[in-house]
């Protein structure tokens, strides 16, 4: 199985990387630009999920990403943003409660589940490019079980460089991202082709 220290060796080896990014970084900032940085998200998943080698790639063929980057910025608003934001309204009514730290909890399951959840999406619905593929909660679920948990770490992982990169959000984003979806699209690939887990689709 991929260790998520095997993806970040591959996809952080060299120097090309960081400028790769940083154009995913400045197109992320700017609206219907990001269409283009999440095209390229898409094009990692899609990488990772075919078993080619996982690594940033050249910023090329800007039409299909823009056309790819819609339905993955769609998929990650629905199983990534809505969930989150769902937890927190979820912590409005204990904050007027003063639990403290506690009025956070509701948005614990979100924030670990955010991640997986959108790659998951974004690999089923990469198979026949439907967007009832990347929204059929067997399927997920079943992708999520036979991970057996090893997005914990990742998901940690993820949200620590997110807050550890606060001032650089848009650069420190599209790196998380992509990273943590490469990685969970990968182990997908390996659960799906060592077990055969996940439900066929219909």
């Amino acid at each position: 199985m991929p260790t998520l220290e095997q993806i970040c060796k591959r996809l952080f080896t060299g120097t090309s990387w960081f400028a790769r990014c940083l154009i995913g970084a400045l197109l992320m900032a700017v609206p219907v630009a990001h269409f283009f940085a999440f095209g390229y998200l898409y094009e990692l998943i899609s990488r990772a999920r075919r078993g080619e080698p996982v690594e940033f790639p050249e910023w090329q063929d800007w039409r299909r990403l823009f056309m790819e980057g819609v339905p993955a910025f769609a998929i990650f608003c629905a199983l990534g943003l809505l969930p989150l934001g769902i937890g927190w309204a979820l912590t409005l009514p204990l904050r007027w409660l003063g639990y403290g730290v506690f009025v956070y909890l509701p948005l614990v399951p979100a924030v670990m589940l955010a991640g997986p959840l959108t790659a998951a999406g974004i690999y089923q619905y990469q198979k026949r490019e439907e967007y009832r593929d990347a929204f059929r909660p067997r399927v997920l679920i079943a992708m999520l079980r036979s991970t057996k948990s090893r997005f914990l770490v990742p998901s940690f992982a993820f949200i620590g460089l997110i807050a550890a990169g606060y001032p650089l959000m848009t650069f420190t984003l599209f790196v998380a991202l992509g990273a943590a979806w490469s990685f969970f699209a990968a182990f997908f690939r390996a659960c799906e082709d060592s077990a055969r887990k996940f439900p066929k689709n219909r």
